[in-house]
């Protein structure tokens, strides 16, 4: 193999402080900045060696601060040498290729913007121009590659960033405008899936020496770094799980009590809401508030570590010595929502808007591969839009449009009915208004090895109606073509004999339809 992994020989482990990406900040309505996709050599405190690709040569990169209204431009610059391994379609291949994706921004999907159909050639540049709705919902974003076919390879080899956007002074209640707040951006490293995924990619750069085990967590680039809190203080986390792999990050710090603020950016409802777990799903972010009650103490932060559902240690908590801070209880909060979050837990999809996406078997969405040309669903500008997902295993993404938590999900402490996401993994009935852009919405696994094989596909938001459903999200297209045409032919046939064999056509043509139609899908047990 082309990875090099010390697998029988894992490097003794020393704790690390918590590192602090470096930041990119807007100024007066505009940020205007270079993202380099680059190889770097990266090292860890345990001692393990990663050389890899990462974005401006960091792990994580820098983070992004955003306003909600702004401006923001990015030259992207693919500063990789090129092997010479070319692209091979629903594959995992193009290994220096590469391009970005605003992963929970509510942008649009199409060029300048947010369009992951671009391919930035080794020593190509593109340059990324969007805005941010005034009304844009502040909240905790991330930026990651997503070239098709390497999408797996580069996020798992670390490139990725947080981006942030900030919240309004005087938005927030003062306990949480107040609060400290730590960014944690958690990738997940599994030293034998990524080898493999190294080997199939025939690519000649990517290595890790001296692992600390075969699978754990990275939180800011470092294994199980100790992360400094006041005692008694209430401190914002802005989680980021920047996973490419299956497993929820099932976050707990021991000890300390957990309030969960917001989810995928967005804030809930129904803030304070206690939790005693953090089951993020891959690819999804929690702002959650943190209070450790004791002075000059240790609290076990577990997670993520292994695809088969182990959790371990993450990171250590540590207070300040002295007197716990003074503080009081988070009082109720209720956010204002903008107009593309709008409650839609009671109401219905608009007409022929309501369609199931499922991802299933063979890395495929309803039964196909992805298909540079192909739109699964369709809707207009403006339409509540209903979606039955049926992913049991896999994260389903949504690019564009986050979508509301409506049924058919198993509801917790950490999902509750009404909440907003952009991933979700599981069965469930969500919601969402088609707002703002037109073009076209990216839908798929997040468990990347998924997405580089196939199982991704596009939805178009289109000016007017009417809406659809495709491939088996609903009536098929052409039985309905079927009904309009023989239901013209009945009013313009004039001679008795034609009529009859019509009828004969028609009927034949009725059953076979109706024994090629998808059965009715029955409701999980959940």
């Amino acid at each position: 193999t082309l990875f090099l992994l010390h697998s029988l020989m894992f490097s003794s482990v020393l704790s690390a402080k918590l590192p602090t990406p470096a930041t990119i900040s807007s100024s007066g309505g505009v940020l205007d900045t270079v993202l380099t996709m680059e190889a770097t050599t990266h090292t860890i405190e345990s001692g393990a060696t990663f050389t890899t690709r990462a974005l401006n040569g960091t792990i994580p990169g820098p983070t992004i601060r955003l306003m909600p209204g702004d401006v923001f431009s990015i030259e992207f610059q693919n500063k990789l040498a090129d092997q010479g391994i070319q692209y091979e379609h629903n594959a995992y291949s193009a290994p220096d290729e590469s391009n970005i994706h605003f992963h929970g921004l509510h942008v649009s999907g199409e060029l300048p913007s947010d369009d992951t159909t671009v391919v930035v050639s080794p020593g190509q540049s593109r340059q990324y121009s969007t805005q941010l709705p005034a009304s844009h919902m502040p909240g905790t974003h991330w930026l990651h590659p997503h070239r098709h076919g390497s999408t797996a390879l580069q996020v798992g080899g670390g490139a990725a960033l947080a981006l942030i956007v900030e919240d309004p002074p005087g938005s927030l209640p003062p306990q949480v405008e107040e609060a400290p707040e730590i960014l944690l951006v958690v990738m997940q490293v599994d030293a034998g899936e990524f080898s493999e995924l190294v080997s199939d990619s025939a690519d000649g750069l990517a290595r890790l020496t001296n692992p600390p085990r075969n699978a754990f967590l990275l939180v800011n680039g470092e294994y199980e770094p100790t992360v400094a809190v006041a005692s008694g203080q209430w401190t914002r986390l802005r989680i980021v799980y920047a996973a490419w792999l299956e497993g929820d990050l099932d976050f707990a710090v021991a000890g300390c009590e957990m309030v969960l603020l917001a989810k995928d950016g967005i804030y809930i409802s129904d803030f304070p809401r206690p939790i005693s777990l953090a089951p993020v799903t891959p690819a999804g972010r929690a702002d959650i508030m943190l209070r450790c009650p004791d002075p000059s103490a240790e609290y076990r932060v577990t997670g993520w570590a292994g695809t088969g559902g182990q959790t371990g240690t993450i990171a250590t908590v540590t207070t300040s010595a002295g007197p716990a801070v003074a503080s009081v209880e988070l009082e109720a909060w209720t956010p204002t929502y903008p107009a593309y979050l709008k409650d839609l837990q009671n109401t219905p999809a608009d007409e022929g808007c309501a369609c199931t996406t499922e991802l299933e078997g063979d890395n495929e969405v309803n039964g196909a591969a992805f298909a540079h040309d192909f739109f699964l669903h369709e809707a207009f500008l403006g339409a509540v839009v209903e979606r039955r997902i049926e992913s049991d295993e896999h994260p389903y993404h949504q690019h564009v449009n986050p979508f509301q938590l409506i049924s058919r999900f198993a509801e917790t402490e950490y999902y509750r009915p009404g909440d907003w996401h952009d991933t979700y993994t599981g069965f469930a009935l969500v919601r969402h208004t088609a707002a703002d852009f037109e073009g076209k919405i990216m839908v798929h696994c997040h468990r990347l090895l998924h997405e580089d094989e196939g199982m991704m596909t596009m939805e178009r938001v289109n000016l007017n109606g009417p809406c659809s459903c495709g491939a088996g999200g609903g009536p098929a297209a052409w039985v309905v073509a079927v009904v309009v045409a023989a239901s013209v032919a009945v009013v313009t046939a004039v001679a008795g004999a034609v009529f009859l064999r019509f009828r004969r056509n028609r009927k034949s043509s009725a059953q076979q339809a109706k024994s090629s139609s998808p059965p009715h899908e029955s409701e999980p047990d959940v």
